[in-house]
């Protein structure tokens, strides 16, 4: 797109959460800004466990909120940002 390079995130539109990623002039990683948080699917570990070796860093094992609210996680992405993941199992 131009000089914006995106990712996008592929989903099934019918009950999935899509979005994407975008990396502009004067757009910097941080992972002391905002923190997104990513819907993990049904085990969060699923997703968690492929983080090393894609290149980034569990920051946060998956911990658990409170009962019936689920997990969540933390890691740094491969770009230097910080990233939440949440699921229910």
């Amino acid at each position: 797109m131009g000089e914006v390079t995106m990712g996008i995130f592929l989903h099934d539109q019918t009950k999935g959460i899509g979005g994407a990623i975008v990396a502009a002039e004067g757009r910097a990683p941080a992972a002391d800004g905002s923190l997104v948080y990513l819907f993990a699917g049904d085990d969060l570990d699923v997703v968690l466990n492929r983080v090393n070796d894609a290149g980034g860093q569990v920051l946060l094992a998956k911990t658990e909120i409170a009962p019936g609210m689920g997990h969540f996680a933390l890691f740094l992405d491969t770009e230097g940002n910080k990233v939440g993941l949440h699921s229910m199992g």
